[in-house]
């Protein structure tokens, strides 16, 4: 009984103990949904599109904004491992949106009402995912795919979303113990509504076990 509590205590040792940590850089592309209205005033004879001519008509624009960012990324799991539990927590800065009157083509810009953000947006974004090294060798080179879900929880301006991404993966042992990585993924964002996006990361890994 002894030995078995003693073999126990070993492995939930070792597994404890295997993971890494790391340091990343990010930056892509998203859309976001901008809405703005008109203050044209409908003459007699007109054609009205709501019952009272005071009412303002609503347009949409999507925009593709770029984002940028930097993090840590926690590992689990041992650096020889090909399937490994990943988690990331990173701030990202979105770029200011466009002034819809600068980019519309529905309305004269001279009527375009808007409450647009014209900062850039501060993010702290966290996710939780798989890594899986399919091609290649965990010692040195290994290509497979990456996939993550978690949330853009911590806004300036209270816009919290869900977020999630998926792509290939690229890494590369440099030494025992230093591995460098590099992702492409697709992301999606959802907040009334689903958002779309690339972004890509690059980073480096300390692994132990």
């Amino acid at each position: 009984m002894r030995t078995l509590v003693s073999a126990l205590g070993l492995m939930l040792a070792t597994n404890a103990y295997a993971g890494g940590f790391g340091l990343l850089f990010n930056g892509g592309v998203h859309t976001e949904r901008v809405f703005y209205y008109s203050s044209h005033q409908y003459g007699e004879g007109e054609p009205v599109p709501f019952e009272s001519p005071n009412d303002y008509e609503q347009y949409e624009v999507v925009q593709t904004l770029p984002n940028m960012g930097t993090g840590l990324e926690l590992i689990l799991g041992d650096r020889d491992d090909r399937v490994v539990g990943t988690f990331r927590f990173f701030y990202q800065q979105d770029a200011a949106q466009l002034n819809p009157a600068d980019v519309t083509e529905e309305i004269r810009s001279v009527h375009v009402v808007a409450n647009h953000r014209d900062t850039p947006r501060h993010t702290g974004i966290g996710m939780v995912g798989i890594n899986w090294g399919f091609l290649g060798n965990p010692s040195n080179f290994m290509a497979g795919a990456t996939a993550h879900v978690g949330s853009g929880f911590l806004t300036t301006d209270h816009t919290e979303f869900l977020t999630w991404d998926i792509g290939p993966t690229a890494m590369y042992k440099v030494a025992r113990s230093v591995q460098l990585h590099a992702d492409a993924l697709y992301q999606g964002r959802f907040r009334k509504g689903v958002s779309h996006g690339f972004t890509g990361y690059i980073g480096v890994r300390y692994l132990f076990d």
